[in-house]
C-alpha cells in the first residue's frame, strides 16, 4: 500500500465499500494529514492510496458536520469489492471488527 495525492484518485466506477470506524488522527500517525478535496456537498478529508493489488481507495469524510463517526472506504475499479475491503484491512493492519458498515450490491 502506497499513500497517493488526492488527484490521482480519479476514475470510475467509483463504490462505497465500507464504513470504518478509524479516527483521523490513528491515520494522519501512520501517513500524515489528509487532504482537503470538494464536492458538491462540501469539503471532505480525503486519504487516498494504491493498494498492491493496485486498486485505488480512499478514506474519506465530511470535513464539517460528518453525519457519522469514521470514515467512508471508496474504491476505484472493477475489482469486487469484498476483495478490495479485505486487501486495505490486511494492508493497513486494522482489524475486521473496525468495518461498521459493508456498502456491497
Amino acid at each position: 500500500m502506497r499513500r497517493i495525492a488526492a488527484s490521482d484518485f480519479t476514475g470510475s466506477p467509483q463504490s462505497y465499500i465500507a464504513q470504518l470506524d478509524i479516527t483521523t488522527e490513528k491515520i494522519e500517525s501512520r501517513w500524515g494529514p489528509g487532504d482537503t478535496t470538494w464536492d458538491d456537498l462540501g469539503a471532505w478529508i480525503t486519504f487516498a492510496f494504491s493498494l498492491d493489488n493496485e486498486a485505488l481507495v480512499a478514506l474519506v469524510r465530511e470535513k464539517e458536520n460528518a453525519p457519522a463517526p469514521g470514515y467512508i472506504l471508496t474504491a476505484i475499479g472493477n475489482l469486487p469489492p469484498n476483495e478490495v475491503l479485505m486487501a486495505f484491512i490486511e494492508e493497513f493492519d486494522i482489524p475486521h471488527s473496525r468495518v461498521v458498515h459493508k456498502g456491497f450490491v
